[in-house]
């Protein structure tokens, strides 16, 4: 699949939103973390969509994360202005008001699990696997603990953003990170049955019950964002972001030569 970063069409009432970056695993770049708010707010507008599917192109991955090749450059300075922007794309996935169903095609990790979790209902399959790893990435995890401890509580959230590893599709289930997990092929289906169901409700009713769902949580994100820029820049002037990358690409470059020799 080719074309632009987020793709969109419709099925009726429902919007079918897809991250299209399967060649990258759907990671986050600068095109998707653009074009994702500007499709979700256009929708908002929209009062021929009822519902909207969120999700990523390929058989691996919803989203794997940030893309490293992106974040290689970043500083102090263009880090804080990512995690700005990043938290707009949160935010439109938040400020939604269609219920928005993500169909979970495999690994949701980082930008790819928060994004699913900000959603309302999460469809997965017994290969999907979910977690926050970016303390493995020297990466302070501020945005990620929010809103995973809405979902999962405090004591799981700390888990997750601690260790940085990876949950597979069962304990996904058990936790609450998902709502469903049904056979690969059952996936999309499942989630546009879902998207149908909804669509079908009251508009206003869901709409403002959405909006009052949103309210409830806006001032604490508001400051987790902030805390996000905050804290990002500690770790960017320190260097730690920087020299953890370096040493992923170092290696990845070995493995490389390795494989060619």
């Amino acid at each position: 699949m080719t074309g632009p970063a987020v793709l969109e069409r419709r099925e009726g009432a429902i919007a079918v939103v897809t991250l299209n970056r399967p060649q990258a695993l759907n990671a986050l770049d600068l095109e998707m973390r653009d074009l994702l708010p500007r499709v979700l707010d256009g929708l908002n507008g929209d009062d021929s969509v009822r519902a909207a599917v969120l999700t990523g192109a390929g058989e691996r991955a919803f989203s794997a994360g940030q893309d490293l090749n992106d974040s290689a450059g970043f500083d102090e300075k263009t880090v804080q202005e990512h995690f700005l922007h990043l938290g707009a794309l949160y935010q439109s996935v938040r400020a939604l008001e269609k219920p928005i169903v993500v169909a979970l095609n495999g690994l949701a990790a980082g930008f790819g699990l928060q994004t699913a979790l900000h959603a309302d209902i999460r469809i997965a399959h017994p290969g999907v696997r979910m977690g926050q790893p970016e303390v493995r990435a020297g990466i302070p995890s501020v945005v990620g603990p929010f809103i995973i401890e809405r979902v999962v509580g405090h004591a799981r959230a700390v888990e997750l953003s601690l260790t940085g590893r990876l949950l597979d599709a069962e304990t996904c289930l058990a936790w609450g990170l998902v709502n469903e997990i049904v056979a690969p092929e059952r996936v999309m289906p499942r989630a546009m049955e879902l998207a149908g169901e909804l669509a079908t409700l009251p508009p206003l009713a869901v709409r403002l019950t959405k909006r009052r769902l949103l309210e409830r949580t806006q001032a604490g994100y508001d400051e987790t964002v902030q805390a996000a820029m905050r804290f990002q820049e500690a770790a960017y002037l320190d260097g730690e972001p920087q020299r953890v990358a370096a040493a992923f690409f170092e290696e990845r470059a070995r493995r490389r030569n390795r494989g060619n020799a």
